[in-house]
């Protein structure tokens, strides 16, 4: 109940501000990084039905990363296509293209792209002939019912190889040019049009950095991050705004508009709760999905609550260790997509929920200064640890915020040996992480869903979060 109040407090303000007859309120909702979470699709269904109803400039985005977390979604017939299919039903305007959108492989994007009834924008990827994917569009553009102009400018992010982060295989036959630098060629669309939007997959800092250097767009909907901004972020004169991710909340931009011209901007983000404000006929549908009893299995008990990082990673690298049976095994933490598995039973449909990447396992025979070198590369993509191992022990060494050394021993705090241990890590860091020796695998095809799940089913007990079985 104190969700609806403050909602319809907030359509008051937006409908005070509507009284002038040369005013135009135009509302974007959005959304961001749903990762095929699609239980909260009933209130978001309800809250766009409300608004449409009650205003005349009514749009609504997805700033990226539709796909990959639910395997109700992910592990359907036609993966991705139930969320296609409620983004289609709600009426989603556009998304901008994340890099969770090549998880399934370019010919399930294709057919998930030519089931959505909004476009896939993004003016930074370069479709080539290699690729079966057709070249996206850089922008898309709206009017309003007095025809006014909003133009909206989508942005992919890309990380130090050039490439999102997604499998380098999955996006074959594709390009990326540096979004900062793509972005300066459309300073002159902030000329024709009344509203200018940025619909951004480059992450809350990415956001801000480009926010102030090109200070031309009305408003960034962003995603990628994760952010949960409550009432925007206001960089150089831009309202950077953010929904957070796994439609935890819809994201609500008001821009009002006096003779054309831009002279009010807000945002706030709307809670999407279960048992409120539900919407009947959305709820059926995503019912009719969820009939999956076979991601409901129960393979195992967790006596205590696992978590994320080191708990849920310890359970992954113990797992492909034992698959694999190398002396180490290393898991990037970015890999790891569950918080927690609490105390009691665990379904299948967890596991495909902390891997849903299905990932596949690859081997090296390496030196402990390789195995140095792996941990360094991790650690500097975000300036923090970013691997969960087994097998061995380690601690970055951290002087005046720079990484200095890393103590590494095993598992009884012996100095590694000079020799080559077998390693084991999953073919994104293989593929995407650029140190030379990892060219050079041997790539199992074993899945590491599929081997969480058989380790859990030897084990039935999992005692603790660091997993003594």
């Amino acid at each position: 109940m104190k969700h609806l109040l403050s909602f319809y407090f907030y359509l008051c303000v937006i409908a005070f501000s509507l009284s002038a007859s040369d005013t135009t309120t135009i509302i974007i909702l959005h959304t961001n990084d749903m990762h095929s979470h699609i239980n909260k699709f009933s209130p978001l269904a309800s809250y766009v039905d409300s608004l449409r109803k009650k205003y005349q400039n009514v749009f609504l985005f997805s700033a990226g990363d539709i796909f990959t977390g639910n395997p109700i979604v992910d592990k359907y017939k036609k993966p991705g296509y139930p969320i296609i299919d409620l983004m289609n039903y709600i009426g989603y305007d556009v998304t901008e293209y994340g890099n969770h959108e090549f998880d399934y492989g370019q010919n399930i994007l294709l057919n998930r792209i030519n089931q959505a009834k909004f476009p896939f924008i993004c003016a930074n990827m370069i479709v080539t002939s290699q690729s079966i994917l057709e070249q996206p569009e850089p922008l898309t553009t709206f009017y309003t019912k007095d025809s006014l102009k909003i133009i909206v400018l989508g942005l992919l992010q890309i990380g130090k190889n050039g490439l999102p982060d997604a499998m380098p295989e999955k996006i074959k036959g594709i390009t990326f040019k540096n979004p900062l630098k793509t972005v300066k060629k459309y300073k002159s669309y902030r000329d024709s049009c009344n509203v200018f939007i940025l619909l951004s997959h480059l992450g809350f800092k990415t956001d801000k950095k480009l926010a102030a250097k090109y200070p031309f767009f009305d408003a960034i909907v962003g995603g990628h991050s994760h952010t949960v901004l409550p009432n925007g972020f206001w960089q150089n004169n831009t309202l950077i705004t953010q929904a957070g991710h796994y439609t935890n909340y819809l994201g609500l931009l008001s821009i009002k508009l006096v003779n054309g011209q831009v002279i009010e901007r807000s945002d706030t983000l709307l809670p999407l709760v279960m048992d409120t404000y539900c919407h009947y006929q959305t709820s059926k549908i995503i019912y009719q999905y969820n009939q999956n009893l076979e991601l409901h299995t129960v393979i195992g008990e967790a006596k205590k609550d696992i978590t994320a990082p080191y708990g849920l990673g310890a359970l992954m690298t113990e797992a492909a260790k034992d698959r694999t049976g190398t002396d180490i095994a290393f898991q990037n933490i970015g890999g790891i997509r569950l918080q927690k598995i609490p105390a009691g039973n665990i379904t299948i449909k967890q596991i495909y929920e902390l891997a849903p990447f299905e990932n596949t396992y690859v081997t090296y025979n390496l030196t402990p200064k390789q195995i140095k070198q792996i941990i360094k590369y991790a650690y500097n993509i975000h300036k923090k640890n970013e691997l969960v191992a087994s097998g061995i022990k380690f601690t970055p060494v951290i002087k005046n915020h720079r990484l200095q050394s890393i103590d590494i021993s095993d598992n009884k705090g012996n100095p590694l040996k000079k020799k080559r241990y077998s390693v084991t890590i999953n073919n994104y860091m293989a593929s995407a992480w650029k140190l030379k020796f990892l060219k050079y695998g041997n790539n199992t095809g074993i899945k590491d869903s599929e081997t969480i799940i058989n380790f859990i089913k030897k084990r039935k007990l999992l005692i603790s979060n660091r997993l003594c079985f």
